[in-house]
């Protein structure tokens, strides 16, 4: 069976290239519209930025939320395994 340690490790280490691949995302996203945008927001440094201000937050927020869940589930899982 899984330890928690080892499945909260796993899920942090999923959230981080989850965030970096969704930061990728959206700065080529960003970076593939049209010129008419100002010189500074055709750089990655600028986008980067706008993506830890903006989005990031809302992703260090779920992650509580989503580690919660998965512990609840795993504390159910082993009652269970624990009953049969």
């Amino acid at each position: 069976m899984i330890r928690k340690r080892v499945l909260i490790v796993s899920t942090l280490g999923a959230w981080v290239i989850a965030c970096a691949l969704y930061g990728y995302y959206y700065v080529v996203s960003i970076l593939a519209l049209p010129e008419p945008y100002d010189a500074y927001a055709r750089k990655w440094e600028f986008q980067l930025l706008m993506f830890s201000i903006f989005r990031l937050p809302v992703l260090v927020l779920l992650l509580p939320v989503i580690l919660h869940l998965e512990l609840i589930a795993f504390e159910l899982l082993n009652r269970r395994n624990v009953q049969q």
